[in-house]
């Protein structure tokens, strides 16, 4: 199965083991007899020997391939999929909540487990069809930008990059949680398929960046992003995000993933791109405390009525 999604490059799964100090192991389920499915996803645990997801990942990487496409054929062998790898989460502990892949896109295997399934979403934009789906706001703001002379390029000066990164952090309190050593570590381990974009002014002073990972051919996605207070009305984030999906076209990524879309201002931001909303979930463990606060919701609810 060849990998669409980046978050199973190896470099990746290095990076979070060394860089976070978990175990990985790739995890392969398919039937007990014959080779009709093959779900694949990578497994994270901490010292306790706790499923997590890694700080700093989107999501827990799975794809699900089958030999046939017949949606009755393909829908049951991926609900089956599903439910395997389920009853390995169910049966070990799990840290907190894990996102899964929106390739999970049926969760009732780990609800039948006992488990909670809780939506939560972010836009995919067609890398190769976006121009004519944005609003035109978006490239109106990006178009600003060239006026006031800057530009984007990819670049290896991962210290200026950092630099670009701590705009959001000093303004919101944000932590991106990884230093200029960790960005070079990962472009050690992941080669071309971890990419840094800046945006520069007219007198070449770091403005903006984006950081991302891409898999060419296949998915690219949202890692970290940060535009200097000075330059924050400038278009600068909009301009290289063009840039970036220019980019990407270019390594005939298909999809890029803006990953996640669950705070009002973030999704509008997000959504003026033209890209689809994606439902992905977050998995966890009953607990008492979440069975008691679903209790009361639904209490909350009845007594309106």
């Amino acid at each position: 199965m060849n990998s669409y999604d980046p978050l199973f490059h190896s470099g990746w799964v290095e990076f979070n083991k060394a860089y976070w100090g978990l175990d990985a192991e790739v995890l392969e389920f398919g039937p007990k007899k014959g080779t009709s499915w093959e779900l694949k996803t990578v497994k994270y645990t901490n010292k306790k020997g706790q499923l997590v997801i890694p700080p700093r990942n989107p999501h827990i990487p799975v794809e699900f391939s089958s030999s046939s496409n017949k949606p009755s054929s393909y829908n049951r062998r991926k609900r089956l999929a599903i439910q395997e790898m389920a009853s390995y989460y169910a049966e070990r502990k799990v840290k907190g909540g894990v996102n899964l892949s929106p390739v999970v896109n049926d969760v009732r295997p780990f609800q039948w487990c006992g488990m909670e399934a809780s939506p939560r979403y972010t836009y995919h934009i067609d890398i190769h069809e976006y121009s004519s789906r944005m609003d035109s706001s978006v490239l109106n703001k990006a178009r600003k930008a060239e006026k006031l002379g800057y530009s984007c390029c990819v670049t290896e000066d991962y210290t200026s990059v950092h630099e670009c990164l701590m705009g959001p952090e000093q303004r919101k309190g944000f932590d991106h949680s990884v230093s200029v050593e960790g960005l070079k570590l990962l472009s050690e381990l992941m080669g071309e398929k971890f990419v840094c974009f800046i945006a520069v002014d007219n007198c070449g002073r770091p403005a903006g960046s984006w950081v991302r990972i891409y898999e060419p051919n296949g998915l690219a996605l949202a890692w970290s992003a940060g535009v200097k207070t000075s330059a924050l009305k400038d278009g600068v984030n909009n301009l290289l995000g063009k840039y970036a999906l220019d980019y990407f076209a270019s390594k005939n990524c298909q999809v890029f993933d803006f990953v996640g879309a669950n705070i009002p201002p973030v999704a509008e931001m997000k959504e003026a791109w033209g890209g689809d909303l994606v439902c992905y979930y977050t998995v966890r463990h009953q607990s008492i405390r979440n069975i008691a606060r679903t209790a009361y919701l639904l209490a909350k609810q009845y007594l309106k009525k």
